[in-house]
């Protein structure tokens, strides 16, 4: 059996993992209104055979499958995938600095600064 996502990043766990994409086609890219869209084809087995795509797939969708299978390879794969969803949310709601220079000066300040807080830093420069 064969097995297809169109989530790149379990498209790319799965890769890790050792399961082989199908034919020579390995993916198919459409286009529409709403942008582009990939979906990839799978092997039903890791190329070594240990692995289940079926399992995979699950374990992918379980919240709890690195807490149950802590060192399974799939789990880190998974975790890493997982935070680096978490860090890039992290950093789409921070808020920049700028840095300005002045008279051989530095001055840092939030990119959000009021306009008081910035007279008060530029006239110390």
């Amino acid at each position: 059996m064969n097995y297809q996502t169109s989530n790149l990043a379990l498209a790319a766990a799965l890769s890790a993992m050792g399961v082989p994409f199908v034919g020579e086609m390995p993916f198919i890219k459409s286009r529409s209104v709403k942008g582009e869209h990939y979906t990839f084809f799978y092997e039903g087995t890791s190329i070594c055979g240990q692995y289940k795509t079926a399992d995979l797939l699950k374990a992918w969708e379980s919240p709890t499958f690195h807490q149950e299978h802590p060192e399974h390879p799939f789990a880190y794969i998974a975790c890493a995938f997982r935070n680096r969803e978490g860090l890039l949310d992290t950093v789409k709601q921070s808020i920049a600095f700028v840095s300005v220079e002045k008279h051989g000066k530095v001055a840092i300040l939030p990119e959000n600064a009021s306009p008081e807080l910035q007279t008060k830093i530029f006239s110390k420069l």
